[in-house]
């Protein structure tokens, strides 16, 4: 161990100066002597701590100068890690000189308390806090940033990070502050207040013990603290005892305090806080157990400062100015309320004399109850009006129902006719008749092929629309699979369920017949049924207009429905835009029968539009349906990879983009609650025959979200994966918008509707054809792929084929209705199948248990949809989007099949 250097001081009792290594009597300061001797010249900055006959005063000053000197020192050194160790010493020598000059306790006492003091700052060991790397908090900053909710921030500083709530508006307010250290020490407070340990165990209880931020335990930590974070957004603040009419009361009660909502919460503007308010509670409650409390004390204590303001009855003279004035502004009102009642009470008395129907006392009493109760909508009292009307009705034949209540049996009964039977038998609702509902389902006379009747009652709706643009449609064709079944159709005596041929197509089977001298075969049973749908491109026109049976559907049968259908709308004023299909191979040998009207920069040759032959001056576009389009992009990707069950490997730059990276990508994070690629599921990543058929499917895993995600953790040889998938989600994006808000709400600009024919989206569908075809021309000149691989390298053909129609369809039909027909806006959700698929679903389910309906059940069930038209399309299945249309009251008169007289 060194030796310690010498150092300088003054002796107490002689007053000589010395040199020693410490020890008692040493007082000095960086080896400075405090005081001189006697004898000597030198100078001194106070005067000798011995000399017992100075005064008590300048004792005291020079001893605290004294010690704040080696306080110095002691913080010096303890800044640098090394305690002087003479620190002590030093301060009770200077104490004992002190107590023999002054002989002042008190200040002895005081002086006590700094020894403790300095012991503390200088000995004791401080605990050493948790010390995290600064590239671990720099990343856990920025996680924790990109996953808090809408309105939520972080702040962090030295010690942790604040999660806070912060309100709406231009000057917000912190709202809630989720406070948790580095160590793990989580603080929760709700308008600068700590939350009660009770419910603080509550929203924390998920928090694991021991939890510290590390390297190794980064994404746990941003895991947990969103899970405290999303359970305290799951609770809503108390509303204390907010009710108005005791706010005069709020003042006089002392359980608490007034609310004035500094904060800014939307759940009130003013109240009553209790003291001992919980503050947060679940959002289905409005206060707290305490606010309760509040609010009776409140209430009671209204009740008697009423029971003091004077009584109607009191004379006038034994009242005040005061209480006069009080008693006649109450009498105004109460005069006011009553002529209110009166006028309401002649106005229902008039109306039950002209239209009121006598019903049961009980029933009465608990429909009155209901409409007290309950705010009900135009819907719902229609149907309380209809069943009080047919309850006064002796018999149901005397009923006339109301043209929606008829709309809604059909619909009843065509989803489930016991269900509709059970629900007439019970008495508990009253329903038509099924004799009723029989003469408005076959009012329209059904018969296969082009539905004349009901095309005409589309064109009379088309006619009385004021702008030229609502005329305009897309007709939406597919084929449902069918039932090969025959049934005899009593009303006309046919078996219904053969495949209808066209004249030339009879006679051309019978001359066949002829040449071959054979007998005439019978006709062949229909195994599907090609149906044609009008969507109004800006209307709400949405209806069935043909329906063909078939056995096996080939180009010449598609080509001769197609132009059989679409002459017959044009002549009715139904203008037909585009034509919108599945990308079969008979829609696509289908749409190479005719002569492309314009030729693609990109791609000559290609057909994607035809001159209309009904009227020249407009192209005819043929839209693949880009749901379809999607699905069968993603399947490409799915089969792409070297398993055994694998089909292709696609070869992009010299990288495989295989379906095997999705697979790594979800398995990565799949048991972690906080997952950037949070779409990825078990259903979407592992396919069967049925999730391969799910266009949302598809749509979760070419996101945006899978793309940033595979990006961000920078896997060798998979920068193509990421452009694939990037720009597979963009295309859909553009071709997808459904609604006018749907960009503004998703924050999502591609979703916008289409306004302008200089719209940047186009350039970005035509950079997506231009990307497949540039593979195309690297996969024919990479001598790396076999000759017979190469066609497994890129998508397939057919899938290519109907990217290329659509993209160039799509660009031509939008810029024409922009261009030519003067519409303000086009939604391109206006080009796809949902509609007609919607309506297979219904038909499907009418059936029960049989999924594929019969021709003649196929036939019935579309005069019941035809009906009760949107009452059920609401709802979201299969691969449509769900409808979000009200169900709107018609007053439109409906189509009765007329009673014979007998």
């Amino acid at each position: 161990m060194p030796m310690k250097a010498k150092k300088k001081f003054t002796h107490v009792k002689t007053g000589k100066y010395h040199k020693s290594r410490g020890g008692s009597g040493a007082s000095h300061a960086y080896g400075r002597p405090r005081s001189a001797s006697p004898n000597s010249n030198q100078s001194s900055d106070f005067s000798d701590y011995g000399d017992c006959e100075s005064d008590s005063s300048n004792a005291t000053a020079e001893f605290i100068a004294a010690v704040s000197d080696i306080s110095i020192i002691s913080d010096d050194a303890a800044s640098d890690g090394n305690v002087s160790e003479v620190t002590y010493v030093q301060f009770i020598l200077l104490l004992v000189t002190y107590i023999n000059t002054t002989r002042n306790v008190l200040m002895f006492i005081f002086f006590l308390q700094c020894s403790v003091s300095l012991d503390k700052s200088t000995c004791v060991d401080k605990p050493e806090d948790t010390v995290v790397p600064q590239d671990v908090l720099l990343s856990t900053i920025q996680l924790l940033k990109s996953v808090l909710p809408p309105n939520w921030i972080l702040v962090a500083d030295r010690d942790g990070f604040n999660c806070l709530k912060l309100s709406l508006g231009d000057d917000p307010s912190v709202q809630r502050n989720v406070r948790v250290t580095h160590s793990g020490v989580l603080r929760i407070t709700v308008h600068r207040k700590e939350l009660p340990p009770d419910l603080l165990k509550t929203l924390t209880r998920s928090w694991p013990s021991g939890l510290r931020l590390t390297s190794q335990s980064s994404k746990l930590f941003v895991d947990q603290v969103l899970r405290v974070v999303l359970a305290v957004r799951a609770y809503e603040v108390c509303a204390g005892a907010d009710l108005q009419k005791y706010e005069e009361m709020w003042p006089s009660e002392t359980s608490g305090q007034i609310d004035n909502n500094p904060y800014d919460e939307g759940r009130y503007v003013r109240t009553f806080r209790s003291s001992q308010c919980s503050m947060l509670l679940p959002v289905e409650k409005w206060s707290c157990a305490h606010s309760q409390q509040a609010c009776e004390r409140l209430r009671k204590k209204r009740k008697h400062f009423l029971e003091e303001v004077a009584n109607s009855s009191t004379r006038n003279d034994n009242l005040t100015e005061a209480q006069k004035k009080q008693k006649l502004c109450q009498q105004q009102e109460a005069l006011k309320n009553l002529k209110k009642q009166l006028h309401y009470y002649k106005s229902v008395n008039l109306e039950l004399q002209s239209s009121g129907v006598n019903i049961d006392e009980k029933l009465g009493e608990y429909f009155a109850e209901l409409v007290r109760q309950e705010r009900l909508s135009p819907v719902m009292h229609l149907f309380l009006q209809q069943q009080l009307k047919s309850a006064s009705k002796k018999s149901s034949k005397g009923m006339r129902w109301h043209p929606a209540m008829i709309r809604f049996a059909l619909l009843i009964k065509s989803t489930s006719s016991a269900a509709y039977d059970a629900m007439r038998q019970t008495g508990m609702i009253h329903l038509p008749g099924e004799r009723t509902l029989f003469d408005y389902s076959h009012a329209v006379p059904r018969e296969e092929g082009l539905f004349t009747s009901k095309l005409n009652i589309v064109a009379g709706k088309v006619s009385e629309f004021p702008e030229k643009h609502q005329r305009f449609h897309n007709l939406l064709m597919d084929e449902i699979h069918i039932c090969q079944k025959l049934v005899y159709r009593k009303s006309d005596g046919r078996l219904i369920g053969y495949v209808k041929l066209n004249e030339v197509e009879e006679e051309l089977k019978q001359l066949e017949a002829a040449v071959q001298s054979s007998t005439l075969s019978d006709p062949d049973v229909a195994t599907c049924i090609l149906a044609f749908m009008l969507k109004g491109v800006s209307n709400n026109v949405k209806e069935v207009i043909a329906a063909y049976p078939s056995a096996a559907m080939k180009k010449e049968f598609l080509y001769d429905r197609v132009w059989e259908v679409i002459p017959a709308c044009e002549r009715r004023g139904i203008y037909i835009l585009a034509l919108v299909s599945d990308g079969c191979s008979v829609n696509r040998s289908f749409i190479s029968m005719h002569t492309p009207a314009t030729q693609s920069e990109l791609h000559p040759g290609l057909v994607f539009d035809t001159k209309n032959p009904c009227s020249p001056d407009r192209n005819l576009y043929f839209i693949a349906d880009p749901p379809h389009l999607l699905k069968t992009i993603r399947n490409n990707f799915a089969k792409s990879g070297t398993g055994k069950k694998c089909t292709r490997l696609l070869t992009k730059n010299g990288e495989f983009i295989v379906w095997k990276t999705i697979e790594k990508l979800y398995l990565g994070d799949a048991d972690m609650s906080l997952r950037r690629c949070c779409k990825l599921n078990y259903q979407n990543v592992y396919l069967n025959g049925y999730s391969c058929m799910k266009v949302s499917y598809a749509a979760q895993v070419l996101s945006n979200s899978v793309a940033q995600d595979l990006k961000s953790r920078k896997i060798p040889g998979t920068s193509e994966t990421v452009t694939f998938i990037k720009k597979a989600n963009d295309f859909f994006d553009n071709v997808n918008g459904a609604w006018s808000l749907q960009g503004k709400k998703t924050a999502n600009s591609r979703l916008d509707p289409y306004t302008s024919v200089d719209d940047p989206r186009f350039a970005e569908l035509l950079e997506f054809e231009k990307y497949f075809l540039d593979w195309e021309d690297e996969v024919k000149v990479n001598a790396k792929i076999p000759q017979g691989s190469k066609g497994k390298a890129i998508l397939s053909h057919q899938t290519l084929q109907g990217i290329y129609i659509t993209v160039n369809a799509f660009i031509g039909a939008v810029k024409y209705l922009l261009n030519d027909v003067g519409i303000k806006f086009v939604n391109a959700r206006v080009f796809c199948q949902d509609p007609l698929e919607q309506y297979f679903g219904k038909q499907r389910a009418a059936g029960g248990g049989g999924q594929n309906p019969t021709v003649d059940a196929f036939m019935n069930t579309d005069m019941k949809i035809t009906i009760h038209r949107d009452l059920n399309t609401r709802k979201r299945s299969g691969n449509t989007q769900a409808s979000t249309s009200h169900i709107d009251i018609s007053d439109e008169k409906l189509a009765k099949l007329p009673r014979k007289k007998m």
